[in-house]
């Protein structure tokens, strides 16, 4: 059984409780500091608070992981606070997706309302009141039969000015397309080989997270090691190879790249995955032979002796088959967003609240939000199939994650599913309701898994 542990407060009063040395790994989504939605928790700047990340430090045992979501503009602020806590820059993981919706200020609609310019209507386009892409796919339909919100046409203008002309088609913000997230890691006790020993953290879960594709069987190398006369070293007679399997799938990348909400056997348009393999073409991949009588040295492990293909994947496809992990042994599979289905599992019963509001109650005074009406109603849900991904990663079958920032749950119950123990803390007073909700959820799936 797994031992889930949800404490309500502050995480700077929360964690100097905690024992030295008594976490295995940090799983965490911080603000981002953006003030995002006129939030006040995400401009806080306790994310550039490296007196927090030195707490974080103190509890994990040596060698152990940090995992921190960042945003594109504020990433360096927080991975130089780690930093400056005592930790260890490993790496830094890329989650990619499609589905964001650029908010930029079209420069030319600004010049002409600066001048009191009058712009003419020459033609029309629809969007969703809410102001998503994709209003007229079938997720975004269903998004807003829940939320109430309807198709909107708006007017389509020419600019005024000569300056606004000559302005036309600039803007100020690139699409959000990818969070980054900091690999880092608490300074080893001696080797990676004697820290993993004695505190069971240093290294990551390879084997555990790669991109799957069908095992593969390799062929170890006999006993005698040749010698270019053929004589092997001792006059040994060589033992005949071992067959091993070696586990499936592609090395695990620092990019991690996602399908949009609503492609399903065929990638949609905007699909990260679909614009990779269109630009890359389609490629193939084969097992090559490992020493085929072609050499009779060890120097690059060739025996001279292979009768099968050893190395490598038998498989063709476009670039994106490098990165995606589609469909592993989680119930999810990689989306940009988590669904309607997902983020409200376990909350019936609950109140449902316009998302990105508190209660109801408008971020932004005087300015009305369209946001789904819905049972959670955080509004920076992690997908649960990537929390998974990423807990498993950095934690020891069995160990014990931290999440100082627990927001909807997402890590807490990517733990539960994964076997795994956690702590996590949340200050706000509303989204408790939320993860107790899913974390019973959490518990009813893997009863149920048991039963079988």
């Amino acid at each position: 059984m797994t031992d889930i542990q949800l404490h309500h407060g502050n995480c700077l009063d929360v964690l100097p409780a905690l024992p030295d040395c008594s976490i295995d790994s940090i799983v965490t989504d911080p603000p981002y500091e953006l003030g995002f939605m006129g939030k006040k928790w995400d401009n806080s700047g306790i994310a550039y608070n490296a007196d927090l990340w030195a707490e974080c430090l103190r509890v994990l045992k040596p060698g152990g992981h940090l995992l921190a979501f960042g945003g594109t503009r504020t990433y360096h602020r927080m991975a130089v606070a780690i930093e400056d806590a005592g930790f260890e820059i490993r790496d830094s993981l890329h989650w990619i997706y499609g589905s964001g919706f650029p908010k930029s200020l079209d420069v030319s609609k600004a010049i002409d309302k600066q001048a009191g310019a009058e712009r003419e209507v020459v033609g029309t386009a629809k969007r969703a009141q809410a102001r998503s892409e994709g209003w007229d796919r079938p997720w975004m339909q269903e998004q807003m039969k829940v939320s109430g919100s309807t198709v909107a046409e708006f007017d389509i203008t020419a600019p005024a000015t000569d300056a606004a002309k000559a302005w036309s088609g600039w803007g100020t913000a690139l699409k959000p397309a990818h969070e980054p997230i900091v690999v880092a890691r608490k300074p080893l006790v001696g080797t990676v080989a004697s820290n993993v020993l004695q505190y069971g953290t240093g290294a990551i879960n390879i084997d555990g997270t790669r991109v799957g594709t069908e095992p593969m069987i390799r062929k170890a190398g006999p006993a005698g090691i040749p010698s270019g006369t053929g004589n092997y070293v001792g006059n040994e007679k060589p033992r005949p190879f071992l067959e091993r399997s070696e586990a499936a799938g592609r090395w695990p990348a620092n990019i991690i790249l996602t399908h949009n909400h609503d492609c399903g056997d065929t990638c949609t348009e905007g699909c990260p995955v679909r614009e990779l393999d269109q630009q890359s073409g389609t490629s193939k991949s084969i097992r090559s032979e490992r020493g085929a009588g072609k050499g009779e040295t060890g120097i690059y492990g060739v025996w001279g002796v292979a009768e099968d293909t050893t190395r490598g994947h038998r498989d063709s496809g476009g670039a994106s088959r490098f990165f995606t992990v589609t469909e592993w042994d989680a119930p999810f599979r990689y989306v940009a967003k988590p669904g309607k289905r997902e983020r409200n599992a376990g909350l019936n019963g609950l109140p449902k609240i316009k998302g990105g509001s508190m209660n109801g109650v408008e971020t932004r005074p005087g300015k009305p939000t369209n946001h789904p009406i819905r049972e959670n109603f955080h509004p920076t849900v992690k997908p649960l199939a990537l929390m998974r991904w990423l807990v498993r990663l950095v934690t020891p079958p069995g160990g014990t994650v931290l999440e100082p920032f627990a927001g909807s749950g997402t890590t807490l119950v990517a733990c539960h599913l994964e076997n795994l123990n956690a702590i996590g803390i949340e200050m706000t007073d509303e989204y408790l309701p939320i993860i107790e909700g899913r974390l019973e959820w959490a518990r009813e799936q893997t009863e149920q898994q048991q039963l079988l």
